[in-house]
C-alpha cells in the first residue's frame, strides 16, 4: 500500500513489505515547524543587528581616518611644511624639516669628506702567503676623535670588541689674555727685552725677552712669532707653547697636559699690552681619564705624540699613541678628547693575507679590508674606514705585518672633513665629518656632492604642495564619511528605498555637523569660511579646488592657516599684556568662548650667577661640570682667562653636547651667568667645580626655574614651565593649555579674557571625538548597545533551540514506537495471511479427496 502526500512534500505513509510504512522524518519535520518559527525569527533579527554593527563600525572607521587627517592640520605645526631648493643640485641638495625658518643660505664647497685609508708598503705573491705570525691584530676606526693615532693590545686581551672611552678630557695648564690681538694688522706696541713676560712652568722659572716692536707696532701674527721666538730663546719650547684662541686672545700653555703640569705668570713689563696679568697661584692641568672595558686609568702627564697605557681587567692593557701637537686646534686644546671608540681584537686565522682580510671584514670593525692585485703575482693589503672625516683615523697594531714582505702599513689617504664657506669665497668656514651639514638654518640639512667656487644658494620656503595635499586628504576623508552615511542611513531616490540605518539620529547629526563645519567655522581667521580656501559643498559632497587653495594660501598664508587651526586672542587688561597669552593645545572638547586668565606667578628660567670678578677674568683655573638630565659638559678654565672667553667656550660646548643652557657675562663683564633655555622646574641644571676658591667663576650648586601658576576661567590650572593647563574633565575648558609669557608677576594678576576659537580641523576633531571616543563616543555606544542586544538574543535562541530539540526527540521516539507497532502488525498480518493461505490450501485438498471417494463408490454400485 502506498499513500502519497499532497503537494510536493515526501510521502507520509508508504507501506512496504516488512515495514511500518511511515515516513517519520517528514512527519517530524512538519510537526516541528511551529516550534522552529520563533528561533528562526530571532536568528534573522540577530543577523540584521550584526549587519547594523558592521555598518556602524565602517562609519566609525571613516571617522577615525577623518580624525587622523584633521589632527595633521589642527595645530600650527601641521602648516609648517618646508621645501628646500638648491641653485645647483649637482653640487648641493637640501631638505628642510617642518618649521625650518624661511630664508636662504649661500656658500661655496671647498672640499668633500674623505675616509682614512692605509696600504701596505710591500706586496706578497699570493693571498695564501703568510703575512703575520701574530695570533691577532687590534683594529679600530675613528680613533682620531679621542686623540689617538694607533693602539697595540697586550697579549692577554681577548678576541672581540673592546670599548675605549675617554670620560675626562685632558687639559693643559694655561693662561689666556683678554685683548683680541690675532686680527690686528699693526699697532701692537711692546717694550721688549728681558722680563717682557716672567712665567714659571712646571716649577721652572723663565724670563721671556720679546724683540721690541717694529716701527708701527706688531701685527697679530708678528707678535705671536715674537713670543714663540722668545720661548725658544729661553729654552722653554719643550714645556711652553704660545698661540691664539678662537677669539684672538693670546694663550700661554704647557705643552703637556694633566695635573702634573703647572703654569704661573709672575710678572713682566709687557703683560698689559698682551692682555695678560700676573697670577697669585699657578694654574694646573686636568688629567685625562680613560676607560678600557669599564676599568679607568687616570693620566696625569699627557704629551703630544706620546704613548699611554690603558689598563683593563685581569692585567690586560692597550697602549695608545697620542696625536701630535700639529693636530691641536689651539695650543691648549685637549690632546685626549671625550668620546668612545670600539677596538676589535681580530684573529689572524692561519696568518695568510686571505684570512686576515676575511677575519677583519667579518668582525665588523668599521674598517674594510681588501687584498688588491697591483700586478702579476703582486697583492697589497688595503684598510679603509667605513666613515669619513678627520676623525676617521684607522688604527691597526703597528708592525703587525712588518715581518713579511707586506711591510709596514702606510697612510694612503688622510680622512678629511667636508668644508664649505658661508657667503662664498672668503666667508665663514664650516666643516663636517660627512658630506652633510646640519644647522645652517634650524632644521635644514645640506648634502654636498661636488666642489664649486661658484656660490650655491639653498632657499627654504613653504611647501604649498604638501600642505595642499594634507587639505585634500582631509576633504577626501570627510567625503568618505558623508558617502557611507548616505549609503547606510540615507534615502535612494532612484530605488525609492532607504538604507539599513535610515532614521539614525546619530548619523544624521554626523552629516549635519560636517557640512556645517566646512560651511561656517572660521576659527581666528579673517576669511569667512572654507569656501575662501577652495572648499565647496554640492550635492551632499565636498569639492576641493587645489588651484584656488594655492592662490589663497600664497596671498595670505596666516589667514588660511587660522581658518583650520585652533587659536584665540587675549583681550588684555593692560596694553603690556598684549600677545602674551596664546593657545598651546586644546582638545576637541574645548568649546569656543572667552575665558578669564589670572596669573599668580610668572614662569622663570633656572639661573646661576657666579662671583663678581674685578677685571672680568679668573685668576685661578678650575674644571666646571654642568649637567642636566642625561647630558653633561666638562669645561676647564685657566688662570687669566676672561669671562667672555669662558662664556664663549661654554656655549660652544653646550651646543655640541645638546645641553639646553646658555652662558653670558653680566655686571659690566665681571660676572658669569648660566641660564636654562627652558622655563620651569623641569629646566634645572647642576654645576660642580673642582675649585671654589677666590678668583674662580664661583659657580656651584643646583638651580631650577619656577612654573607659571594661575587660573583659567576661575579654575586652578596646572603650571608647567610657561604653560597653564585646565584640569581634564572641566566643563567647556578641560585640557585647554595656554602659554603665558608674561614675566615678573608674583601675585594674583588678571591678564584679561582669552577668546578661544576652534578652526575647521579642530572642530572636526571635536566631532570625531564625540562620535568615536572609545568610551563616551555616540557611535561607540551605539555599537556597544547593538552588540549587547545581539548577545542578549543568544539566550532566547538557545531556549527555543532546546525546545525544538526536546520536541524532536519526543516525536522521534513516538514515531519510532508507532512504526515498530505498525511493523509488528504488518508482520502479524503477513503471518495470518500465510496461515489462511495454508488453511485454504488444506481445505481445497480435503474437498478434492472427498469428491474422489464419491466417484468410486458410485461406480461400484
Amino acid at each position: 500500500m502506498s499513500v502519497a502526500s499532497s503537494g510536493t512534500g515526501p510521502s507520509i505513509i508508504d507501506y512496504g513489505v516488512g515495514s511500518g510504512g511511515l515516513n517519520t522524518q517528514a512527519i517530524i519535520s512538519a510537526e516541528l515547524q511551529p516550534f522552529q518559527a520563533p528561533e528562526t525569527r530571532l536568528q534573522t533579527q540577530q543577523l540584521t543587528i550584526n549587519s547594523n554593527v558592521s555598518e556602524y563600525q565602517q562609519i566609525n572607521t571613516d571617522l577615525l581616518n577623518l580624525q587622523t587627517q584633521a589632527m595633521a592640520l589642527s595645530s600650527q605645526s601641521g602648516w609648517n611644511a618646508r621645501l628646500a631648493t638648491s641653485s645647483n643640485p649637482s653640487v648641493a641638495t637640501a631638505t628642510a624639516a617642518d618649521g625650518t625658518p624661511a630664508g636662504s643660505v649661500q656658500f661655496t664647497v671647498s672640499q668633500l669628506a674623505t675616509a682614512s685609508s692605509l696600504i701596505s708598503s710591500g706586496t706578497v705573491s699570493s693571498t695564501s702567503q703568510i703575512v703575520t705570525s701574530a695570533s691577532s691584530v687590534l683594529v679600530a676606526a675613528g680613533v682620531g676623535q679621542i686623540g689617538v693615532t694607533s693602539m697595540t693590545a697586550s697579549s692577554g686581551l681577548t678576541l672581540g670588541a673592546h670599548t675605549i672611552e675617554v670620560t675626562q678630557a685632558s687639559q693643559a695648564a694655561s693662561s689666556t689674555g683678554t685683548v683680541a690681538l690675532a686680527s690686528q694688522t699693526s699697532g701692537i706696541a711692546v717694550t721688549g727685552g728681558t722680563g717682557s713676560i716672567n712665567v714659571t712652568v712646571d716649577g721652572t722659572a723663565y724670563s721671556l725677552a720679546l724683540a721690541p716692536s717694529p716701527t708701527g707696532g706688531y701685527s697679530g701674527s708678528g707678535l705671536l712669532s715674537a713670543v714663540q721666538s722668545a720661548i725658544a730663546s729661553a729654552g722653554a719650547s719643550s714645556t711652553l707653547a704660545a698661540g691664539y684662541d678662537s677669539s684672538g686672545h693670546l694663550i700661554l700653555s704647557t705643552v703637556n697636559q694633566g695635573s702634573s703640569q703647572s703654569l704661573q705668570i709672575t710678572g713682566g713689563t709687557d703683560l698689559a699690552a698682551l692682555g695678560l696679568s700676573s697670577a697669585t697661584t699657578a694654574s694646573t692641568g686636568v688629567d685625562g681619564v680613560v676607560q678600557l672595558d669599564g676599568t679607568s686609568t687616570t693620566l696625569t702627564n699627557v704629551g703630544p705624540g706620546g704613548s699611554v697605557t690603558l689598563n683593563g681587567a685581569s692585567g690586560t692593557s692597550v697602549t695608545a699613541t697620542l696625536v701630535g701637537a700639529s693636530s691641536q686646534t689651539q695650543v691648549n686644546s685637549s690632546l685626549l678628547s671625550t668620546g668612545t671608540v670600539t677596538a676589535t681584537n681580530v684573529s689572524t686565522g692561519n696568518g695568510s693575507l686571505a684570512d686576515v682580510v676575511a677575519n677583519i671584514n667579518a668582525a665588523n670593525t668599521g674598517v674594510a679590508a681588501s687584498s688588491i692585485q697591483t700586478g702579476a703575482n703582486q697583492y697589497v693589503l688595503s684598510l679603509t674606514s667605513a666613515k669619513t672625516g678627520s676623525n676617521s683615523t684607522i688604527s691597526v697594531t703597528p708592525g703587525a705585518f712588518s715581518g713579511s714582505s707586506l711591510g709596514s702599513m702606510n697612510v694612503a689617504s688622510v680622512g678629511q672633513n667636508a668644508e664649505i664657506q658661508i657667503g662664498g669665497t672668503g666667508g665663514y668656514v664650516l666643516q663636517s665629518q660627512t658630506d652633510t651639514f646640519s644647522g645652517l638654518l634650524p632644521g635644514l640639512s645640506v648634502s654636498v656632492a661636488g666642489t664649486s667656487s661658484t656660490p650655491v644658494t639653498v632657499t627654504v620656503g613653504t611647501d604649498t604642495s604638501t600642505i595642499s595635499g594634507k587639505v585634500k586628504s582631509l576633504v577626501d576623508a570627510a567625503n568618505t564619511v558623508l558617502s557611507d552615511v548616505q549609503t547606510y542611513a540615507g534615502y535612494n531616490q532612484t530605488t525609492k528605498t532607504g538604507g539599513p540605518l535610515m532614521g539614525s539620529a546619530v548619523l544624521a547629526s554626523v552629516t549635519h555637523e560636517i557640512q556645517s563645519i566646512f560651511a561656517s567655522v572660521n576659527g581666528a581667521s579673517s576669511l569667512a569660511n572654507a569656501r575662501s580656501a577652495g572648499i565647496t559643498l554640492s550635492g551632499g559632497q565636498l569639492a576641493f579646488d587645489q588651484t584656488a587653495f594655492a592662490s589663497a594660501f600664497a596671498a595670505n598664508p596666516t589667514a588660511v592657516t587660522s581658518l583650520f587651526t585652533q587659536g584665540g586672542t587675549l583681550q588684555p587688561t593692560q596694553a603690556a599684556y598684549t600677545g602674551q597669552v596664546t593657545v598651546s593645545y586644546a582638545p576637541g572638547t574645548v568649546q569656543a568662548g572667552s575665558y578669564d586668565v589670572v596669573v599668580n606667578q610668572s614662569a622663570t628660567q633656572a639661573t646661576a650667577s657666579g662671583s663678581v670678578l674685578t677685571g672680568g677674568a679668573v685668576t685661578t683655573g678650575e674644571q666646571l661640570t654642568i649637567s642636566s638630565g642625561s647630558n653633561s659638559v666638562n669645561y676647564s678654565t685657566s688662570a687669566g682667562q676672561s669671562l667672555t672667553s669662558i662664556a664663549a667656550g661654554l656655549n660652544q660646548a653646550f651646543a655640541t653636547a645638546g645641553l639646553s643652557v646658555s652662558a653670558k657675562v653680566s655686571s659690566s663683564g665681571q660676572q658669569l651667568q648660566l641660564i636654562s633655555d627652558g622655563y620651569g622646574s623641569s629646566s634645572g641644571f647642576t654645576v660642580t667645580s673642582s675649585s671654589t676658591s677666590g678668583g674662580t667663576t664661583g659657580l656651584s650648586g643646583t638651580f631650577s626655574g619656577t612654573d607659571v601658576a594661575g587660573t583659567i576661567n576661575g579654575v586652578a590650572a596646572t603650571g608647567s614651565g610657561q604653560f597653564l593647563t585646565a584640569p581634564p574633565g572641566t566643563p567647556a575648558i578641560g585640557g585647554l593649555s595656554l602659554q603665558v609669557t608674561t614675566s615678573g608677576i608674583t601675585s594674583a594678576t588678571d591678564l584679561g579674557p582669552f577668546k578661544y576659537t576652534p578652526g575647521v580641523a579642530e572642530s572636526l576633531l571635536g566631532l570625531t571625538g564625540a562620535m568615536s571616543d572609545p568610551v563616551k563616543g555616540a557611535i561607540t555606544q551605539t555599537i556597544q548597545g547593538l552588540q549587547q542586544e545581539s548577545t542578549g538574543l543568544n539566550s532566547q535562541i538557545s531556549m527555543y533551540a532546546h525546545i525544538v530539540s526536546e520536541e524532536q526527540t519526543l516525536l522521534t521516539n513516538q514515531y519510532a514506537a508507532l512504526d515498530a507497532t505498525l511493523s509488528k502488525l504488518s508482520n502479524q498480518s503477513s503471518t495470518l495471511a500465510m496461515e489462511l493461505a495454508q488453511v485454504a490450501a488444506n481445505t481445497g485438498a480435503t474437498s478434492s479427496s472427498s469428491s474422489s471417494g464419491s466417484s468410486s463408490s458410485g461406480s461400484l454400485g
